[in-house]
């Protein structure tokens, strides 16, 4: 059958005799869509308006013309509103009519305006502490977890021993912010700031990676905690973020470099313990000795000591230990807007990397010295001394 026009179709609805059948094959639409139409027809007065609206367009169109001559106004206006530009259109050509005609036509409800999705939560910040003098720093990644609230994973890192500690946790956000601001007020000593959350994965991943080679035993969970987060991203060389110094801001970024003790973030730095311990020994055999004579012999002699002492303190090892950290330490100073302290930290790493001797740093021979009195004697407790390098 070709395809029929409205008025056509709306005859074919209100004849008993024409099957349902037939006018699927018509229109294209299924049986039970076109039985529903004739249906509709047949009953205009009492039709509903969103069943009338969501028949296949060439039937709507068929009962659109019913509900025309029914003065069906809700059903009209149903269709007005339809998707199909054809029968829309229609549909308000018949309104417009209508009011034209002086029938009171209601106006057409306007659509909502679109309910904006919400806006993606950003993601919640990771935090760092700069490296200590003992290449320790502590670190906490966030992640979102849909549901429960934010899973925070506190981290210890070594860079001689590698992963130390790992506590995995989950915190409502308000809790999250609350411990930020407590973490950022003491945390200023510690070089607190915050962190990229690839890089935060990172430094973890080469952590672990040197539990291998120390023999330190890595915590319960971390390697499943690990693979969880996926492959983290490269880690860029110590230092890469800092600008170039030049040849004569080097040099004196280099002779001010003691000054980076009296930082609350560096005044805890000393050389090795045990390295300390034996300069105490000799200091005291030194001040002890039945030759030590006048005061000032004594002095002479201890400071002897210590220059010896400086002078072997750089081992290779500890060149690349202490310069790594200092480059560390720089890359926070810069962020921090502490450019002047950065300068001295790198240039005092540089001066690591080049062999210089240690009574040429003076980063470095305040490693030494400030764990003794100048006058010679022993100071009261390098036992305890916070942040050997």
């Amino acid at each position: 059958m070709a395809a029929l026009d409205p008025d056509r179709l709306l005859a074919l609805l209100r004849d008993p005799n024409v099957e349902s059948g037939e006018i699927a094959a018509a229109t294209g639409a299924s049986r039970e869509e076109a039985g529903r139409a004739a249906r509709l027809v047949l009953a205009i007065a009492r039709a509903r308006p969103e069943e009338a609206a969501t028949l296949p367009a060439p039937l709507a169109a068929a009962v659109l013309r019913a509900a025309e001559a029914s003065s069906r106004l809700d059903l009209i206006s149903a269709m007005a509103a339809r998707p199909e530009k054809a029968v829309a259109k229609e549909a308000k050509r018949v309104l417009h009519l209508l009011k034209v005609r002086g029938v009171q036509v209601p106006e057409a409800p306007r659509p909502p305006p679109p309910v904006a999705a919400p806006l993606p939560e950003p993601p919640p910040p990771c935090y760092a502490s700069t490296v200590d003098g003992q290449g320790e720093r502590a670190l906490w990644l966030t992640r979102t977890v849909p549901g429960r609230g934010l899973e925070v994973a506190q981290a210890v890192l070594s860079d001689e021993r590698g992963l130390l500690e790992l506590q995995v946790g989950v915190l409502g956000r308000k809790e999250w912010r609350g411990f930020v601001k407590g973490l950022l007020e003491r945390g200023a000593a510690m070089g607190v700031a915050e962190l990229d959350r690839g890089r935060g994965l990172a430094l973890v991943a080469a952590a672990r990676a040197r539990n291998e080679v120390s023999g330190a035993r890595a915590p319960d969970g971390a390697d499943h905690w690990l693979a969880q987060q996926g492959p983290p991203p490269p880690l860029p060389p110590p230092g890469a973020s800092l600008p170039a110094l030049l040849p004569g801001e080097a040099a004196a970024a280099l002779a001010a470099s003691a000054d980076l003790h009296a930082l609350p973030l560096l005044e805890g730095w000393l050389a090795d313990e045990p390295f300390l311990r034996e300069v105490a020994a000799a200091l005291d055999g030194a001040g002890r000795a039945p030759e030590a004579g006048a005061p000032e012999d004594r002095r002479a002699r201890e400071r002897a000591l210590l220059d010896d002492a400086v002078a072997r303190y750089l081992t290779p090892g500890r060149r690349e230990r202490l310069g790594t950290r200092l480059l560390e330490v720089a890359e926070h100073l810069h962020a921090a807007g502490d450019a002047a302290h950065a300068r001295q930290a790198a240039a005092a790493a540089a001066a690591l990397a080049a062999d210089r001797p240690c009574a040429e740093i003076p980063f470095a021979r305040r490693l030494v010295e400030k764990a003794f009195h100048l006058d010679g004697a022993p100071a009261a407790a390098t036992a305890g001394a916070p942040g050997p390098v």
